[in-house]
């Protein structure tokens, strides 16, 4: 008897110990709490209960809406150091509380001018008004966590070859894109898919994800694209790595109330991220390899707010591994348009039938009027110059030269990239406002330049767009080192470039 009591008392101090430890792991959840960096800030109440479903599972189901994180850039300090402009803390990962409230009372008194044509039934204008699904300000300044810095992980060198193979219909700086066929644009301009972990990062507009459940399976509902993932979660068995698709193949499983999902069996073809996610890589080249593996974290934090978190590994394509990670809003009241996009849309028989027109009749560039300049800036300026911009997928060289005339002027071109040849004028830009912006400004000749001005140290400043197919503007300053150090900039973003003297040529 003795024995079978002793066995009786350890079993149950055992169950009480697991009870015990259990309390003390929810106690102190890394998540779920008081405001902290681990949930952005949003805290979990205090006696909060996570809702389960009738058949046993968290209850995670909402209407979300990425685009309320649409502001935030996918890299810290994307778009800066913007020539003479602000300047960004590469080191800052969160607004202060000051910063925070600020806008969020700036969000507060903004009028959304879509959604009142929308309730006027205007939706042709709801839709130009370019004001669909409004971002919220979030505390964090950009999407990834992880690195550390905020940046994505460099490009292997055949990540970087098979980005080079990748067809988008945007330009990167400098280039001329040939438009023959379906295969040189992307997925998503084909109406296909955005692909891997694309999807799940708040873009511009149509930003709807709902997460539907059922016992043993949750569904991820998207607007964009309207696709659904089906993920299982009552443990059944991936399926034969030979069976590959766009969005993958996925599997769930609950750590506690959090819903973990892997996915694997990828099939090649989408950009890995989409340009439509702020401050990712210009140019929608971004590959991926049948070897991706995504991880994501779906997590209730507590009646309205849901941690949403997604770590990306390909070690085909990237040299280490990425996590994106911000909140969403529940909003059951959100309005679910139709993504009216479809293969064999308009875009890529248009596309391709101008392209061949242009090439087969192309407009003469308009000749450029010599600029004058001091013979301190002409003589610094003559030559050929390279310069490369933070593309993390694709090295693009730009190669410029400027040319001293007999009477002291100065001439400039585009040669091309190590993408192709231009051997173009570089095109003056015009300003709304002011008309024509010189080409080369010379800071001792017009100190009263606000640039000039900030930086007194510059030789001269530099405005110019680059003559290729899309528009690519440089804003730069002539330095005292012998650089152009500035920033190249489009609808696509901005990118820091400095161009240095070369004695030879991309081309």
């Amino acid at each position: 008897m003795h024995p079978i009591m002793s066995t009786t008392r350890s079993a149950l101090v055992g169950a009480i110990a697991i009870l015990v430890a259990t309390a003390c792991e929810q106690a102190n959840d890394p998540i779920r709490g008081a405001p902290s960096e681990a949930n952005h800030f949003i805290a979990t109440p205090d006696g909060w209960e996570h809702p389960m479903t009738p058949w046993g599972e968290p209850d995670i189901r909402a209407t979300l809406n990425m685009m309320q994180a649409a502001g935030v850039p996918l890299e810290r300090c994307a778009g800066y150091p913007r020539f003479g402009g602000p300047v960004c803390d590469p080191e800052k990962k969160w607004l202060t509380e000051e910063e925070y409230s600020e806008r969020l009372e700036a969000a507060r008194n903004r009028v959304d001018r879509s959604n009142q044509l929308r309730e006027q039934g205007n939706f042709g204008g709801a839709i130009l008004a370019g004001l669909t699904d409004p971002s919220i300000p979030q505390r964090q300044t950009n999407l990834i966590v992880d690195p550390p810095n905020g940046l994505l992980p460099a490009l292997t060198a055949e990540g970087k070859r098979r980005g080079l193979l990748m067809g988008s219909d945007w330009a990167l700086p400098g280039e001329d894109i040939v438009f023959e066929g379906p295969d040189d644009f992307d997925s998503w301009d084909r109406c296909i898919t955005r692909g891997m972990p694309s999807s799940m990062m708040p873009y511009r507009y149509n930003g709807g994800f709902a997460i539907r459940q059922g016992p043993g399976f949750v569904i991820f509902d998207l607007e964009m694209i309207h696709e659904s993932r089906l993920i299982p979660t009552d443990g059944r068995p991936a399926l034969s790595p030979e069976i590959k698709q766009f969005m993958g193949e996925s599997r769930g499983h609950w750590e506690g109330n959090t819903l973990v999902v892997e996915t694997t069996n990828y099939k090649e073809g989408p950009p890995l991220i989409n340009l439509a996610v702020v401050g990712s890589p210009p140019g929608n080249r971004f590959p991926v390899s049948d070897q991706m593996k995504t991880t994501e974290r779906i997590t209730r934090l507590n009646d309205d707010w849901w941690l949403y978190e997604v770590t990306t590994e390909d070690p085909v394509i990237l040299t280490g591994p990425f996590t994106v990670r911000y909140p969403m809003h529940d909003d059951p009241a959100y309005w679910w348009p139709e993504y009216a996009c479809h293969e064999d849309n308009t875009i890529v028989p248009n596309y391709v039938l101008t392209n061949r027109h242009e090439r087969a009749n192309p407009t003469p560039e308009p000749p450029q009027t010599p600029v004058q300049v001091s013979p301190e800036v002409a003589d610094a300026l003559a030559g050929r110059w390279v310069g490369r911009p933070r593309i993390v997928t694709i090295d693009v060289d730009i190669e410029l030269e400027f040319t001293k005339n007999p009477d002291g002027t100065v001439q400039s071109k585009l040669i091309g990239t190590n993408l192709g040849r231009i051997d173009k004028p570089l095109r003056t830009i015009m300003s709304p406002q002011s008309g024509p912006i010189p080409i080369i400004v010379g800071c001792a000749e017009t100190p009263e330049h606000e640039i000039c001005k900030a930086r007194p140290e510059l030789v001269g400043v530099l405005n110019f767009e680059l003559p290729n197919i899309q528009p690519w503007t440089v804003a730069g300053g002539l330095t005292p080192e012998g650089t152009i150090t500035g920033f190249v900039s489009s609808a696509q973003g901005g990118l820091p470039v400095t161009f240095s003297r070369t004695s030879g040529g991309t081309r």
